[in-house]
């Protein structure tokens, strides 16, 4: 005669329950695990040779995208602003006479004054300078991509 093993319904879902538990903590944990252990892009550089200074354009602007700046040449030297927009760290787009904002609508001047918000705050200035063997060089500073 051979017994019949039962396993009782509240048994098997607490056994159920506690697998389920540790299943999703360890997989937490190993998440925890790869979050704590990410390592973030190397910044980007906060000198750009942007070439020689009588190179530059006729036009008294260039727009580098890359770095994302504007830098002008005035009378009195070099002046240049980020195009990340002080809001939420969007690359603003030249818009005829202004810079635009395509993620929520701020406009800026081409001296980084703000036309329109929710930017609050202007475009920040950015230090350009002229090396000994007459290149100029655009110093971002902490700034990020």
């Amino acid at each position: 005669m051979t017994k019949e093993i039962t396993f009782p319904r509240r048994a098997f879902l607490r056994l159920s329950a506690k697998i389920t538990l540790g299943l999703a903590g360890f997989l937490g944990l190993g998440g925890l695990v790869r979050y704590f252990s990410h390592e973030p892009a190397g910044k980007s550089p906060s000198s750009y040779d942007l070439g020689l200074a009588v190179d530059f354009p006729a036009s008294g602007e260039l727009i580098r995208l890359d770095i994302p700046a504007i830098i002008y040449k005035t009378k009195d030297g070099y002046i240049a602003y980020s195009l990340v927009c002080t809001h939420l760290g969007c690359t603003v787009e030249e818009d005829g006479e202004n810079f635009s904002c395509p993620c929520h609508g701020s406009q800026f001047d081409h001296n980084g004054n703000v036309l329109k918000g929710p930017a609050a705050e202007r475009l920040p200035s950015l230090e350009v300078g002229i090396s000994e063997n007459g290149r100029l060089i655009l110093e971002t500073g902490a700034m990020d991509k």
